[in-house]
């Protein structure tokens, strides 16, 4: 008599974010510009001279704004 495998429990993968929203990423607020592979999300934000950087990020390393953003 054969045995069925188990199935397998998996655990759960955290939800990409958002498209467009707000997040903080390290000291810098981010925006959530488009979804990666990997678990991955490209986010916006801007430098001291104010110009717009893009860059990858695993979303385990985002972190939601919170009530206010001021």
């Amino acid at each position: 008599m054969e045995s069925s495998p188990r199935p397998r429990k998996r655990r759960n993968a955290p939800a990409c974010p958002p498209i467009g929203a707000l997040m903080r990423y390290g000291e810098r607020t981010v925006r959530v510009i488009a979804e990666a592979s990997g678990q991955r999300v490209i986010i916006e934000s801007l430098d001291e001279d104010g110009r717009t950087l893009r860059s990858t990020v695993k979303w385990a390393n985002l972190v939601e704004m919170g009530e206010g953003l001021f």
